[in-house]
């Protein structure tokens, strides 16, 4: 556990680090081919938040899902190249097919246990307002949490939902 604060802090020091990115730079993440860095699956085709993880060497990572994206921050060897992680602003945003309305993972706040699908079983909704997830957590359960509650155990804690498997 001591090593996933750790790892958490040290990516939020380098993300920190790195300059924001402008809503002009966030509006061409996700195309209609790309498809997800852990499994291939194209990322339009399922519902739900996905995720973007920016690394080090300038190479974006795209994946279907929060879900997804968090299991490949959350590994200590992946983590640390990763600069910068954006998802979904689900604020207001179709479920079904998102846009490209972005917020940083490090300021999001995230609803897990709702009954909303996604890509990769259970949904990891992602909010740029903890009113907007706390509205999403009542109207389709789970509960909040903030970037750095996020762990590995808390994601395979519901791995018995989780379809196609990594």
């Amino acid at each position: 556990m001591r090593k996933l604060l750790v790892l958490s802090a040290a990516f939020l020091l380098a993300a920190c680090s790195q300059p924001q990115a402008h809503e002009a730079d966030l509006h061409a993440h996700v195309e209609k081919q790309d498809r997800c860095h852990l499994c291939g699956m194209v990322l339009v085709r399922y519902p739900g938040p996905k995720g973007v993880a920016s690394l080090a060497n300038e190479q974006q990572m795209k994946f279907c899902s929060t879900r997804d994206l968090f299991e490949f921050v959350l590994q200590p060897d992946k983590g640390r190249q990763v600069v910068q992680a954006l998802v979904h602003d689900m604020n207001g945003n179709n479920w079904e097919h998102p846009n490209d309305q972005f917020v940083t993972a490090q300021d999001a706040w995230f609803v897990y246990g709702s009954d909303r699908p996604a890509a990769m079983g259970p949904a990891l909704a992602s909010f740029s307002t903890e009113a907007s997830a706390q509205a999403f957590a009542d109207e389709y359960g789970g509960r909040l949490f903030r970037f750095d509650e996020i762990t590995l155990e808390l994601l395979n804690s519901h791995k018995g939902a989780h379809h196609g498997g990594h």
